[in-house]
Parts: C-alpha cells; structure tokens; sequence
C-alpha cells in the first residue's frame, strides 16, 4: 500500500524533450531583454542561458525563476560550458568580444564568423 507521502506527491509529468529550446549566449543588458521578451511572448518551452561568469549568470537565472511564478513559463536552465545550448532551435549570441581599438564589430565579426564556418 502506498504512503500517505507517495499519494500526494506523484510526477505529474514526465521529462520530455523540448519542441522549442531557446538559448540565449550573454546575460548583459541585450541577452537579458531578449530573455524576458522570450518569456513574455511566450516563444519557447525552454530557455537556456550561457554566460562565463557565473555570479551574474546565478543571479540574472534567479530573478527570471523569480518571475516566472507569475506567468506561464518555461523550464529555464544555465551554465558556464556550451552544452546547454543543446537541442535549441534557435541560439542568440550578444555576449561581447575582446575588441582592439583599431578593429570594427564587423571585423571582428566576420573574422569570427570565419572561424566557425568556413564558407562566410
């Protein structure tokens, strides 16, 4: 016979694979916007965050939980290592880059761009 405890705590649902993952790569004051505007238009059933320093990520991941208990919202996770972004259907990168002061975004952007796809 089952407890007391068992019948009225039950996994109502089981863990599934997200349908539309969203990660967002930089928790400043863009990545953040595009965050909440994610959550408040309701675009993903999951949200993945990733930053490199994780005091800010800790916190910026604690006040949208916070939020989100007001709203119908989506699983949000983090991390430091570029697996979260996992499964995602769409990845928006505003983390910043070391910038020299004779280079221009759009070099710097395309130099990387370069890096990670040949054909650019």
């Amino acid at each position: 016979m089952a407890t007391l405890k068992d019948q009225l705590i039950q996994n109502l649902k089981e863990d599934h694979i997200p349908w539309n993952k969203i990660t967002v790569v930089g928790v400043g004051a863009v990545g953040m916007a595009c965050a909440i505007s994610i959550l408040m238009k309701d675009l993903a059933d999951e949200l993945a965050l990733v930053e490199v320093m994780e005091d800010k990520l800790k916190g910026e991941m604690m006040d949208l939980q916070h939020g989100s208990l007001f709203r119908r919202t989506p699983k949000i996770v983090s991390g430091k290592d570029y697996n979260v972004p996992a499964n995602s259907k769409l990845v928006i990168i505003t983390a910043g880059v070391c910038q020299l002061p004779f280079l221009g975004h759009c070099t710097v952007c395309g130099r990387f761009g370069r890096k990670y796809n040949e054909e650019s």
